[in-house]
């Protein structure tokens, strides 16, 4: 089915790269990761910005719109998902970088040192650290929808289903943000 698509608000502000890395992300104390995570939260904002704003219409027919719906069905829960990829990118990041400066128990090698290593890292005895604990849930639920991306292993898993994924995708977007809001208050 052909649809032309436009977004209901076109105005988007781009946050400066520079005020983000700097100052929101300083506590890591890793210039290169706090750029790194910038560049991600700039375009997951814009990602966000994108999910909400997208409309469609009948194709040829932007000018004079006989209907307008948001994106919907497995198409939203794609991007769903992806804006949920990027944001556990952003926290995985910026918990390995400051459970490598903590010293907490990672991979000796650093290409081992998966979403699945960190998490572990910021666990004691499958509890989660007192910085961690009341975002500890998101943290987790983020990690599940991004090894969505496996999709032989979401193909046998009913939470993967995009329904699912669309019944749960105001928590998990909220989930998301608040983790990320929250990682960032976090120092060395």
């Amino acid at each position: 089915m052909a649809a032309d698509f436009f977004f209901i608000n076109p105005t988007f502000t781009i946050q400066s790269l520079k005020p983000v890395a700097v100052f929101k992300w300083q506590r890591l104390g890793n210039p290169e990761v706090q750029y790194a995570i910038a560049a991600e939260e700039q375009y997951l904002n814009f990602h966000l910005f994108m999910l909400n704003n997208i409309r469609h219409t009948q194709a040829s027919q932007i000018s004079q719109p006989p209907y307008v719906y948001e994106l919907g069905l497995s198409v939203r829960a794609g991007a769903v998902k992806a804006a949920v990829l990027i944001a556990a990118s952003i926290v995985e990041a910026a918990l390995r970088a400051l459970a490598e400066a903590r010293g907490y128990p990672l991979n000796e090698n650093p290409l081992r040192r998966t979403f699945g290593n960190v998490i572990r890292a910021w666990e004691v005895n499958k509890a989660p650290r007192n910085e961690v604990a009341a975002i500890w849930a998101n943290v987790k639920a983020m990690h599940e929808v991004r090894n969505f991306v496996h999709l032989h292993k979401a193909a046998h898993d009913l939470e993967a289903e995009w329904g699912k994924v669309l019944q749960s995708e105001e928590a998990l977007l909220q989930g998301a943000l608040n983790a990320i809001e929250h990682v960032a208050h976090i120092g060395v």
